[in-house]
């Protein structure tokens, strides 16, 4: 996914549904402040899609946008690249404080991304194998900081389950990656 696919996306999505606001979230939540990381040979090069949270947004909408710019439409043939349509819900598994760590995104009104380190936290949570990869090219980037991502993690609160589970991979990420917290 590149900048300028995920703002094709937001500038279409916004003249459809017409929200008050977008939120950016998953792995293309960098784009806007790392631009870079959807150029060739970079991390999000292969990423196709874009997880958008909208507000309001109901079955309708959500539907709407699926059929017009999500997974298998016209736009996806014909572009490369879609929009998957978030349901609120979906604000239950991000680490507690999230809105208001979100970043504007430039040239888009009402739009903003999901801060690195809640999405570093999320990718913790979940642990998939790409997740992980994702996260430590985020440290190896200098995206995210051990010893920040580390007291963020520390300082959220999260179920027991998710807690274990985002120690367990930060604690491997870290060790991997050579990358102590001091």
């Amino acid at each position: 996914m590149r900048l300028s696919f995920l703002n094709h996306l937001l500038d279409s999505v916004a003249a459809l549904a017409r929200p008050r606001r977008i939120v950016v979230l998953g792995s293309s939540s960098l784009l806007p402040q790392h631009p870079e990381l959807g150029q060739p040979g970079q991390p999000l090069e292969i990423s196709l899609d874009a997880d958008l949270l909208l507000e309001p947004v109901n079955e309708a909408i959500a539907g709407m946008l699926k059929d017009a710019v999500g997974v298998e439409s016209g736009f996806q043939q014909q572009h490369g690249y879609y929009a998957d349509i978030l349901r609120p819900a979906i604000a239950e598994a991000l680490p507690a404080g999230w809105e208001s760590r979100l970043h504007p995104v430039s040239g888009h009104e009402g739009v903003f991304a999901l801060d690195p380190y809640d999405l570093a936290l999320v990718k913790l949570m979940v642990g998939r194998e790409k997740d992980l990869e994702l996260l430590s090219a985020m440290l190896r980037l200098g995206i995210v900081e051990p010893n920040r991502l580390r007291l963020h993690y520390q300082q959220t609160p999260l179920g027991e389950h998710e807690a274990v589970t985002a120690g367990r991979n930060l604690n491997r990420i870290l060790g991997e990656s050579g990358k102590s917290c001091r």
